[in-house]
């Protein structure tokens, strides 16, 4: 699986208001970050990653973030799946039409 490493598509100046917004630093950002891509990595369904996110004992604003980082790395393993499953299809199409 490709690692998404969401915080890094972010400008500076998001980062800031981001921070801002949830009156934290940016070391603490990262480690959002970081729980978020282990409930994606652990979770096996929607619930049991809602569920772990609320268990953490996280403010609003923080369970907000980390369920939006969640959501956004099983958009992006999503794309992936089927970015690949689409070449494989074009694939053997191309082959099947050369044979």
């Amino acid at each position: 699986m490709i690692k998404a490493d969401l915080l890094n598509h972010i400008s500076k100046l998001e980062e800031e208001k981001i921070t801002h917004l949830l009156e934290c630093n940016a070391q603490e950002l990262e480690s959002y970050s970081k729980r978020a891509e282990q409930i994606f990595k652990e979770q096996g369904s929607n619930y049991e990653a809602m569920l772990k996110i609320l268990q953490q004992g996280c403010s609003v604003r923080e369970a907000t973030l980390i369920g939006i980082l969640v959501g956004m790395h099983m958009g992006f393993d999503e794309a992936v799946l089927k970015m690949e499953e689409e070449i494989k299809n074009k694939l053997y199409d191309s082959f099947k039409r050369n044979a």
